[in-house]
């Protein structure tokens, strides 16, 4: 089982799928942080990395890593009773890791909400910092995020 540390760019399998939470309004924020905690432990053992964008009760993840792993972890999620109707949206192999530095990110669901933000001076924020995403993550988020948008249509 590869450390996501060690496994960098190159060739990987890509699964992508959406789903909606079974999970109470009130009780969604803390369940993901649970979720996002546990993959964040969890995923760097294995090799995988990815993505989670949340939005209302919809929710698009991308993994990436070993086929074998990412399949296993999705039959795993497709099994956890906070996720219903689990579609499963793109599988690929040989592509490359979008995701080298996420073991899993959460994602905002409007492209305006990942500007990095810096205190210039007090009670200011600077907007001009360059963006701390790839072309790769950003080509990949954006398909997420047309995806968890459509799951209500």
């Amino acid at each position: 089982m590869a450390d996501v540390s060690s496994t960098g760019s190159g060739p990987v399998f890509r699964l992508v799928y959406r789903s909606r939470l079974s999970i109470p309004p009130d009780d969604v924020e803390g369940e993901v942080a649970r979720i996002l905690e546990a993959a964040r432990t969890k995923n760097p053992q294995h090799g995988i990395t990815g993505a989670l964008v949340v939005w209302e009760d919809n929710v698009v993840q991308t993994l990436e890593g070993e086929e074998g792993v990412v399949r296993g972890l999705y039959e795993t999620i497709s099994r956890d009773p906070r996720h219903e109707q689990i579609d499963l949206v793109e599988e690929t192999s040989g592509v490359e890791r979008a995701f080298t530095r996420w073991s899993m990110a959460r994602v905002s669901d409007g492209a305006d909400a990942d500007i990095p933000l810096s205190k210039q001076w007090e009670g200011g924020i600077d907007v001009s910092r360059p963006r701390l995403t790839t072309p790769a993550e950003d080509a990949v988020v954006d398909a997420m995020r047309d995806r968890v948008r459509g799951a209500t249509a």
